[in-house]
């Protein structure tokens, strides 16, 4: 028998992803409300094990085609070593795969945690952090849009004041929106902004950038979000050096960063540093940024959405795939 979970923001998604990788003859085996985040099914499939499988235990053609793909999309992303062989290794015990991506998609499943960001109210301000230039300002922006063209309320708080423009940039996205934007210089000053605004629907606070190496800067990042009830969501830019994105996402994971948001997949064609990210700090996949355009939004990422990503569909292999690909 074989177990798969499955992480989506409503019950409706859930059950299509199950039937999407296992097919209709899967039963659920549990489930589990995610606060803030949506639900987890578990789902059961029993598999012939003789099935596309030769009488010497090789793959079939057709499954040693996918696998093959699947590895030099791999090693195309720029995946390090011990974090592909892990991959490769999942994607072997398979016995059989609609399509590369779907073989990708089951062992992504299984080293990765999928928990998109909520879209529904939520009591807990989301805090946007990251090293400079990795995108932060945008994905307040892009998150807030989401909230506003889906009728809630939302508030912005920004503690970013130092930096040149930084409060400008912001205030130009939230003008437009036409939502509320407020200014914390201290962590006392935080929380009592927070307190000011908390009868919305969803409150977003963008950070001033952290060097991740200075223990002194994640100290006091840790000093201002620990006055107010939040989830901190690590956003780490794609095309970045593998143990660099190591050091960023365990750096802010030890200052409370329980996400990973992949932002400038517009400017980058590489997610191996990324996800070694992910994984290294032990951090959940959330979401990714595909544009620089405020309106396209962002794309919540599952097991399939990724080896979408990875593995672009009947184009060249160096193309990446559209905003609405991904999102079939």
């Amino acid at each position: 028998m074989r177990l798969k979970t499955f992480t989506a923001p409503t019950m409706t998604e859930a059950m299509a992803l199950v039937k999407e990788h296992m097919g209709s003859d899967a039963i659920i085996v549990s489930t589990q409300d995610i606060p803030g985040s949506g639900v987890r099914l578990t789902a059961a499939l029993d598999h012939d094990p003789d099935f596309d499988i030769n009488d010497d235990g090789t793959h079939a053609p057709a499954l040693q085609e996918q696998l093959d793909a699947a590895e030099e999309a791999l090693t195309r992303h720029n995946f390090p070593e011990r974090l592909r062989i892990r991959l490769c290794d999942l994607m072997a015990r398979e016995t059989a795969a609609a399509s590369a991506q779907q073989l990708l998609a089951g062992a992504l499943d299984e080293i990765f945690d999928f928990s998109p960001l909520p879209e529904k109210n939520t009591p807990r301000a989301l805090a946007f952090v990251g090293p400079p230039g990795s995108g932060k300002t945008l994905a307040v922006a892009k998150t807030a849009a989401r909230a506003v063209m889906k009728k809630r309320k939302v508030a912005v708080i920004t503690t970013d004041y130092k930096r040149a423009g930084g409060m400008a940039q912001l205030s130009a996205f939230t003008r437009i929106l036409s939502i509320d934007l407020v200014q914390a210089k201290s962590a006392d000053e935080l929380k009592a902004r927070f307190g000011e605004i908390r009868e919305a629907d969803m409150i977003l606070i963008d950070t001033a950038s952290c060097n991740p190496y200075l223990e002194s800067e994640i100290g006091t990042l840790c000093e201002f979000l620990s006055t107010i009830p939040n989830e901190t969501i690590l956003v780490n830019p794609a095309g970045i050096d593998a143990d660099e994105s190591a050091d960023i996402a365990n750096a802010f994971a030890d200052g409370g960063a329980t996400r990973l948001m992949i932002s400038r997949l517009d400017v980058a064609a590489r997610l191996g540093g990324a996800l070694y990210g992910a994984d290294s700090g032990n951090l959940s996949l959330c979401n990714v940024s595909m544009t620089a355009q405020v309106a396209d939004g962002l794309t919540a990422l599952s097991p399939l959405a990724l080896a979408k990503l990875l593995i672009p569909s009947h184009r060249a292999k160096t193309a990446k795939p559209s905003f609405s690909e991904v999102m079939k």
